[in-house]
């Protein structure tokens, strides 16, 4: 009997095993790389191992394929965005084998300063290269849209939490202590919401509250007979880089010829000659992909979220990682430098009419603490005489020393989820359901949901914690 049932556990056995052998062979439990497109196969192969040649993680294919096909559902679903689009015409950055859209306020400013730093072919130190005024650098290196795909490279973009945006608009244009964005950015906001206000009022334009910003934002998006200019790194995503917006429409100058020739290519099933020699049969794929849908849909979609690992897999697929230097660090060393560069800038600066030394220097040390680079127990370390004598390396030395002492408090991430609660809590229900709407297409496109505890909190009832973020001169 015990031998009977031995013997029908090793046959059982064998029988799954061959299923299991036979399915696998097939293609059937795993998706080969050769059956993938070309620009995924690289990614696949990453992912696949446990490490890759950078010693980084990266976020897996799936999730990239998983976020692609939402977003290809949620265009059709809405057929086309073409009165949606913020930008007049689509530029793209183009280094090596990859083409990326970058969306202000959702990491582009690191972006440029890799790709700046991969097209000038720099070698040393990330952060020791001089970026200067790394948006004016690179917005002059923009290409058109219509050699990326015929060359089959990697196309990226990057998207982010639409709330979370717009408060790190606000932090970043209103709140840190740069008078040129004032003025770029306060004043139109100031002459707009202090009508009725003394005139020193909207001179100063570096005290906007959030609620100001906010409510400046919706009305430049939902009254056009305000005429209130309308602004980028506000402006809802979903109008940015031609998401869902019709190929023929977007392109119709640059590209018509060659919408003329895919379409011939697809009805006749036959090669196309000439300038369009060079697409591989990967490309042309995922070409007619595009166009059989009517709207541009990129190779990749990076979130903000989870910037670190979806950087590093964007830079694996487009065989860009290795030319980094390894010790490119996107969290530490990137902080650091960060806060180094503010605090020269700052200081750098002399108190002005609308705001003393002082002020400057609180604002910056609650910037760095709303961003999650310093804990709130790290108070302001200056007094008043000091703040207007202290040195870039004075400063800097005080801020770094914060930085390190920070990475030990469990509470440090959780830093800009209580700002951003404190800063909500000041904006009419009414204004935050006027947000939800503006940002409507965002939530749909990019799964992310549409109402959020720190917006819309159970009840409507903010539970703020006993730190102040925006008292600048608590203790």
């Amino acid at each position: 009997m015990a031998w009977s049932y031995r013997k029908l556990c090793v046959l059982l056995t064998i029988a799954c095993s061959a299923v299991f052998v036979s399915l696998l062979l097939n293609g059937h439990l795993f998706q080969s790389t050769a059956s993938l497109p070309k620009i995924y196969q690289r990614l696949a192969h990453v992912t696949a191992n446990t490490t890759t040649e950078t010693r980084k993680a990266v976020t897996p294919l799936s999730t990239f394929q998983q976020r692609r096909q939402h977003f290809i559902d949620a265009c059709t679903a809405r057929r086309r965005l073409d009165n949606m689009n913020f930008t007049k015409s689509l530029r793209l950055f183009h280094v090596g084998d990859l083409a990326m859209c970058l969306v202000p306020k959702t990491g582009s400013t690191m972006w440029k300063q890799i790709l700046f730093y991969l097209d000038t072919n720099q070698s040393g130190p990330f952060f020791e290269v001089h970026f200067g005024d790394i948006h004016r650098r690179m917005n002059a290196r923009r290409q058109q849209p219509d050699r990326i795909l015929r060359e089959g490279v990697v196309t990226a973009v990057f998207v982010r939490e639409p709330y979370s945006r717009l408060f790190s608009a606000y932090v970043d244009k209103h709140f840190k202590p740069r008078e040129n964005n004032w003025r770029v950015f306060g004043r139109p906001v100031v002459n707009y919401v202090r009508r009725t206000q003394a005139a020193v009022s909207k001179t100063c334009a570096g005290n906007v509250t959030f609620a100001e910003f906010v409510r400046y934002f919706i009305d430049s998006e939902t009254k056009p007979e305000a005429k209130l200019r309308r602004n980028g790194h506000y402006s809802p995503q979903s109008q940015h880089c031609g998401f869902c917006k019709s190929v023929e429409g977007s392109r119709r100058q640059q590209d018509q010829q060659k919408v003329k020739m895919l379409k011939s290519v697809d009805n006749k099933r036959q090669g196309v000659t000439g300038q369009m020699d060079n697409i591989d049969a990967s490309s042309m794929g995922h070409f007619q992909d595009k166009l059989r849908k009517g709207f541009l849909v990129y190779d990749f979609i990076g979130k903000t979220e989870s910037i670190v690992a979806d950087t590093w897999a964007i830079l694996e697929a487009s065989h860009l990682a290795r030319r980094l230097p390894a010790s490119f660090d996107m969290s530490g060393g990137a902080h650091k430098h960060t806060i180094a560069r503010i605090v020269r800038k700052v200081v750098e600066t002399t108190a002005s009419s609308c705001m003393s030394k002082e002020e400057k220097l609180r604002r910056t040390w609650k910037n760095f603490q709303i961003r999650g680079m310093i804990s709130k127990r790290e108070l302001f370390p200056l007094t008043p005489a000091e703040a207007d004598d202290v040195t870039i390396g004075r400063m800097q030395e005080l801020a770094l020393s914060a930085f390190d002492r920070s990475t030990s408090d469990p509470e440090l991430k959780g830093n800009k989820k209580e700002a951003m609660i404190e800063a909500y809590s000041t904006i009419p229900l009414k204004d935050r359901k006027a947000l939800r709407r503006i940002y409507a297409a965002d939530f749909e496109l990019f799964q992310y949901p549409p109402s959020i505890p720190e917006v819309f909190p159970e009840g409507d009832k903010f539970h703020l914690g006993s730190y102040r973020f925006f008292n600048i001169f608590d203790k």
